[in-house]
Formats: C-alpha cells, sequence, structure tokens
C-alpha cells in the first residue's frame, strides 16, 4: 500500500524582512510562496490487460518542494503611463504608452530571498537545491499597480483622496491604478474597499449635485 501525498501546497510565508525596523540593504519586503507535489511514473509500453494495470497503478516518484516570491516594487518617477503622442487606434484614441523597469532595489530583494530560503531548505533537510530568475518582464504576474494614482494635488496625481478623477468628477478609479504601490499581501479586498467607499461617497454627492 502507497500514500499518494499532494499536500503541503501553496502555503503563504508572510514577509519578514523590515517589518518593524530597516534591517538590509534594500526597502519594503517580500512574502513567499511554497509548494510541494510527487512526481508519477506510468509504464505504457505493454498491451491488453498488463497496460490496463500499468495505466491503473503508477509508480510514485520523489517528492519535490518549490518556492517563489512576491515583491514590492517601490515607487518611482520612472515609471510612468501616458499618452502616445502619435500611435492611435482605429478610432484616433491615442495608445498608452507604459516605461516600467526593475532597479537596484529589486535585484537586492530577490538576492536576499534567495539567500533566505535556501537557508530555510537546507535547515528543513532539502537536497539538491536549484536557484531561479527567470528575469520576468514587468506586467507578466499579478497584482501590477499604479498609472492613476491617487492624490491631493491635480499637478501630480489623478485621483482625489475619494478615487475620483480630479477633472473628471462623475467617473471613479477603484482597482489597482490608484495605488502606486502594496505591501506583501494580496490587494483585492483593498480594491474591494476602495470600491464601496467610493459608492458611498459618490451617492451622497449625486444627491447633493456635486457630481
Amino acid at each position: 500500500m502507497t500514500t499518494d501525498g499532494r499536500r503541503p501546497n501553496s502555503p503563504y510565508i508572510p514577509r519578514f524582512r523590515n517589518v518593524y525596523k530597516q534591517e538590509t540593504n534594500f526597502l519594503r519586503g517580500y512574502a513567499a510562496g511554497f509548494q510541494a507535489g510527487r512526481s508519477s511514473q506510468t509504464d505504457m509500453s505493454g498491451m491488453g490487460a498488463d497496460l490496463k494495470q500499468s495505466l491503473l497503478n503508477p509508480k510514485l516518484g520523489g517528492w519535490h518542494v518549490g518556492s517563489h516570491m512576491m515583491g514590492e516594487t517601490i515607487p518611482k518617477e520612472s515609471n510612468y503611463v501616458a499618452l502616445d503622442q502619435s500611435l492611435k487606434d482605429p478610432y484616433g484614441i491615442p495608445q498608452l504608452k507604459i516605461a516600467i523597469a526593475y532597479d537596484d532595489n529589486d535585484e537586492k530583494m530577490i538576492k536576499d530571498y534567495q539567500e533566505q530560503m535556501t537557508e530555510m531548505f537546507q535547515a528543513a533537510g532539502f537536497t539538491n537545491i536549484r536557484l531561479r530568475d527567470d528575469k520576468r518582464n514587468p506586467g507578466l504576474d499579478i497584482h501590477e499597480m499604479g498609472g492613476v494614482r491617487m492624490g491631493k494635488d491635480p499637478k501630480t496625481s489623478m485621483l482625489n483622496k475619494w478615487n475620483q478623477l480630479h477633472a473628471v468628477k462623475n467617473v471613479f478609479v477603484t482597482d489597482g491604478a490608484s495605488m502606486t504601490s502594496t505591501s506583501t499581501q494580496n490587494p483585492s479586498l483593498t480594491y474591494m474597499a476602495f470600491s464601496a467607499r467610493s459608492v458611498d461617497y459618490a451617492v451622497k454627492a449625486m444627491k447633493k449635485g456635486l457630481v
């Protein structure tokens, strides 16, 4: 009899760097995901009843574990969204021009994550530890933010404190575009809170004839 274990899978390692004070050579911090699994091997060389038995009874292989980081990219003026001066869509509307790149702070954070996770894996008794940085471009993951940030000054921000456009009073933006950065937790609940808050304000403003 064999036991086919499929867990633990997708535990969450909360941020533990720079939580209460600045302790590293990079700003902010990162969280990490963790996953584990077991490979299986199926012999498909037989025929008839033998093949059927092989398909129904795959042989279990060794365990493997892995981890990935979720780091915070700090806001910087070099990252921005603007209207393209020449490129337009079929309706003549200017296309978005997005300028975004990682920086030295991000690289230091990645290096620290790899060092810390390697130390944890070794302490847990894992072997054959391999590090990988796939140099994934910004925008290919999830929870990207910024582009229509909120602020008090219309000259430096698009939205006011209610997620309302400074220039167009009947437009509200309540998704990640209003935030220039996030912590290490998934921000979807924050978006929901922003939306509820903005709706409450908009309804009251409409009754007063302000929107």
